[in-house]
């Protein structure tokens, strides 16, 4: 009964490769799926004893490496020697490995080369990364640490979030200190930009002002590594730097703290300062008003948060502000995610 459930699983997935044709990515990811499931099956049949399904699926596994890697192209007559394959398993029958055709070998990536900070990918990771390439994506590197008690979650959800936007080619890690390192390699045709890289300027520009007004300051980020399409993460960058700059200077008097919040959905700024005053808070974006008389090197000149409102308004997303007096502000950017 397991093993037929597992066939079964198979044949759904061929269902879905074929009618995934012309979908580089979707393909890939199914080969990809196709292989991981018949590797499986073949452990599966070995341990109940089915040495013939078994091999069957061995030499299933064979052909779907082949794909993998460039050495063996997609078309219809490999589709039906899978699809005669999976009834084939599905019967349990000991029957030889369906008759191949002539296969033409996909000889199209067999020259190119890859830029040498790529030359370490593994052989199924080179071929998915050059379709990715002649389909038209770029290859974008990104390395992200979480602590050792909790990233396998942490790292699951962002590799959730990264098949979402883009095409993953491959992971790698390290260990460095007390955390874990993941290098991945990733496929998009639209360049994408870490928007923990556009956290991390705001605190050192709030670290600074905070240092050149006498204030003493904590800074405190939550949540998870997101992608944006690099438009969008420009302005979240721009939005942030002054947001922070601007929680250092108008919000805390004298001490306290900034959180920065992150989320797929959103990214907010929160201060536990004197808060804005009811009377301003529905003027605050608007061009040229300022809470301050005294123009200094952070403030006081009226252009801020109206261009912050008008540059995320401009890329698809919203910023919003609530406060209460003598507790603090808290500006969410709402985000746009593209593909």
């Amino acid at each position: 009964m397991e093993l037929h459930r597992r066939v079964e699983q198979i044949s759904v997935l061929l269902a879905e490769l074929r009618q995934a044709a012309g979908d580089g990515p979707k393909t890939r990811e199914l080969i990809d799926s196709i292989f991981r499931s018949v590797h499986t099956f073949k452990a599966a049949a070995a341990n109940d004893g089915h040495k013939h399904l078994s091999r069957l699926a061995h030499h299933f596994e064979d052909l779907l490496h082949d794909l993998r890697t460039g050495k063996t192209k997609l078309d219809d007559d490999v589709l039906r020697v899978f699809e005669d394959t999976t009834a084939a398993l599905l019967s349990e029958s000991d029957v030889p490995f369906p008759r191949l055709p002539t296969i033409t070998a996909d000889a199209s990536n067999s020259t190119d080369r890859l830029p040498a900070e790529f030359s370490d990918l593994k052989e199924e990771e080179r071929h998915r990364a050059l379709s990715a390439i002649h389909e038209g994506s770029k290859l974008y590197t990104m390395e992200v640490g979480f602590a050792v008690s909790d990233f396998d979650e942490r790292f699951r959800q962002l590799k959730e979030r990264l098949e979402k936007i883009a095409e993953l080619i491959s992971t790698s890690v390290a260990m460095e200190d007390d955390k874990i390192i993941f290098r991945v390699v990733y496929a998009s045709r639209s360049e994408k930009i870490r928007v923990q890289t556009a956290v991390k300027q705001a605190i050192l520009a709030g670290k600074a002002a905070a240092a050149a007004l006498g204030k003493e300051m904590q800074f405190v980020v939550k949540g998870d590594e997101i992608l944006l399409d690099k438009p969008l993460a420009e302005a979240v960058a721009d939005a942030l730097l002054h947001l922070v700059r601007n929680a250092v200077d108008h919000g805390i008097e004298t001490r306290g703290t900034v959180l920065i919040e992150v989320s797929e959905e959103e990214v907010s700024v929160t201060d536990d300062g004197r808060g804005i005053a009811p009377e301003n808070v529905a003027r605050i974006f608007q061009p040229g008003f300022s809470t301050t008389n005294d123009v200094t090197e952070f403030s006081g000149r009226g252009v801020g948060l109206d261009v912050v409102k008008t540059a995320i308004e401009s890329v698809g997303g919203s910023v919003s502000v609530t406060s209460e007096r003598g507790r603090g502000s808290s500006f969410k950017i709402k985000l746009r995610h593209t593909s």
